[in-house]
C-alpha cells in the first residue's frame, strides 16, 4: 500500500516539477527586434488606414497650393474693341466712343486679396494637423504590431510547453498502465493519470487555437502572411 501511495506521489511530483520547469523558460530568445521592425515597416506599407492618413496629408498639401494661387482670383481682365471706321463722336449713334481700337481693363477684387493670406494660413494649419494625425497613427500602429507579435510569440511558447507536458503525461501513463496491469499500481492511480493526460491534451488543443488566433490578428495588421515576411 505504501508503494502505491508513493507511486502516486512521485507521478504527481514529476508532473508539477515539469510544469515548474516549463514556467521558468523564457521567450526572450525567440524575439528578434530587427524582425519586429521589419513587421512594422510592412504594416506601414500595407495597412489601409495608413494609406488613408497619407491621403489626408496629400489633400491638405494640395489645398495649400490652391490657396496660394487663389491670389489670381482677385484679378480680372476685360477689353473693349472699337472699330476705327466709326466716328469718334456721333450724337445720332450712341454706340460711338471717344477712343478707337482695342481697349483693355484690369480689375482688382480687394476682398479676395485680403482673404488670400488667411486662406493660406488656414490651409497650412490643416496640413500640419493631418501630418500630426498621420505621425500619431504611425506610432499607434507600431505599438499594436509589436503587441500582437509578442503575444503571438508568447502563445507559441505556451504551445511548446503544453506539448511537452502532454508528451510527459502520455509517457507517464504508459508506465503506470504497465505497473497497473502487473498489480503494482491501483486503479485510482491509473485513473488519475488518465485524467491528467486528458487535461494536458485539452490544454494543448487550446494552446494550438490560441496560436492560430494570435497569428491571424498579427497578419491582419501586416496585410500579408507571416511566412512571406523573412
Amino acid at each position: 500500500m505504501k508503494i502505491q501511495v508513493l507511486s502516486v506521489f512521485i507521478f504527481l511530483f514529476l508532473i508539477l516539477h515539469k510544469q515548474s520547469a516549463y514556467a521558468q523558460e523564457s521567450i526572450v530568445q525567440d524575439i528578434s527586434e530587427v524582425y519586429v521592425d521589419k513587421l512594422v515597416n510592412v504594416a506601414r506599407q500595407n495597412y489601409p488606414r495608413v494609406k488613408s492618413f497619407q491621403s489626408r496629408v496629400d489633400v491638405a498639401k494640395a489645398n495649400v497650393s490652391i490657396a496660394s494661387v487663389s491670389i489670381f482670383d482677385a484679378l480680372s481682365l476685360s477689353y473693349i474693341y472699337q472699330p476705327e471706321n466709326v466716328t469718334v463722336v456721333d450724337p445720332s449713334n450712341p454706340g460711338t466712343r471717344f477712343f478707337q481700337g482695342l481697349q483693355l481693363g484690369v480689375f482688382i477684387n480687394l476682398g479676395t486679396i485680403l482673404r488670400t493670406p488667411m486662406n493660406i494660413k488656414r490651409a497650412k494649419a490643416e496640413r500640419r494637423v493631418a501630418e500630426s494625425e498621420r505621425d500619431e497613427y504611425q506610432l499607434t500602429l507600431a505599438a499594436e504590431v509589436k503587441r500582437r507579435y509578442y503575444l503571438y510569440i508568447q502563445r507559441v511558447g505556451q504551445l511548446k510547453t503544453q506539448t511537452r507536458a502532454w508528451q510527459e503525461s502520455e509517457n507517464g501513463i504508459k508506465d503506470i498502465e504497465y505497473r497497473y496491469k502487473k498489480g503494482e499500481a491501483t486503479f485510482e492511480t491509473f485513473n488519475t493519470a488518465q485524467v491528467q493526460l486528458t487535461q494536458r491534451r485539452t490544454q494543448k488543443i487550446e494552446a494550438e487555437a490560441n496560436v492560430f488566433i494570435s497569428k491571424a490578428d498579427l497578419e491582419e495588421m501586416l496585410g500579408d502572411k507571416l511566412e512571406n515576411i523573412k
